[in-house]
């Protein structure tokens, strides 16, 4: 839907998402989620076998993807990620061999 509407509504998203970023705040409405257990495998009856998956609003996930790519290029392009940081970074694994 958000891509359909993209052309109608892009202003109004960019508008709300500057006045959050200068505010530091996101709606209060964003910040609200949905969380459902999902289950894994083994015994249905065991909270363990578990995983939640948290469903929030499009908007937020788009928001938080746009920070979060200008953060990373902020990072790469200061270099302030070490050779040796593997975890959260696109394209390497979370272990390190050495």
């Amino acid at each position: 839907m958000l891509t359909e509407l993209a052309g109608e509504i892009s202003y109004t998203v960019a508008e709300l998402f500057n006045k959050s970023l200068c505010s530091g705040d996101v709606p209060q409405d964003w910040k609200l989620a949905n969380v459902t257990p999902i289950f894994k495998k083994g015994k249905k009856s065991s909270s363990a076998n578990y995983r939640p998956v948290i469903l929030t609003v499009n908007l937020c996930k788009v928001f938080e993807s746009l920070v979060i790519d200008r953060m990373i290029e902020h990072f790469e392009k200061f270099r302030l990620i070490k050779d040796t940081q593997h975890g959260f970074v696109k394209n390497k694994s979370c272990l390190t061999t050495y």
